[in-house]
């Protein structure tokens, strides 16, 4: 018997994978009024500098990242969370890879609209 789909209930590794950047890639989980992005960057791939209006916080789950948060640079690892207030510029760089969660409130409109083209 196939299991009914849940609107409540999801395994990640169900979920789209979305290419960010050439390198990077993650899989999205919205809400009403927050979004997950379940961030997956190889080693050696580098994200831009950046700006958005939604608050975001960034936890560490596995490897390592070189962050930047208004021009303060430091190292963040597995267990390490991040809180960018809006609108400060933030990127980084891993040299050993990492995986991680990023929490977006509220939802950035740009990563719902990558969401919605990558639906299955």
């Amino acid at each position: 018997m196939a299991e009914k789909k849940s609107k409540y209930y999801f395994s990640i590794r169900d979920i789209p994978l979305v290419p960010l950047t050439d390198k990077v890639s993650t899989r999205f989980l919205a809400g009403k009024n927050i979004l997950l992005s379940f961030i997956e960057q190889p080693p050696g791939a580098t994200f831009a500098l950046h700006r958005h209006p939604a608050e975001q916080i960034l936890i560490i789950l596995e490897g390592s990242e070189e962050h930047v948060v208004e021009g303060e640079t430091f190292v963040m690892k597995a267990g390490d969370v991040c809180v960018h207030p809006p609108n400060a510029e933030h990127g980084g760089r891993t040299p050993t890879g990492f995986k991680g969660i990023d929490i977006f409130s509220p939802p950035r409109e740009d990563y719902l609209e990558l969401m919605k083209k990558h639906r299955k």
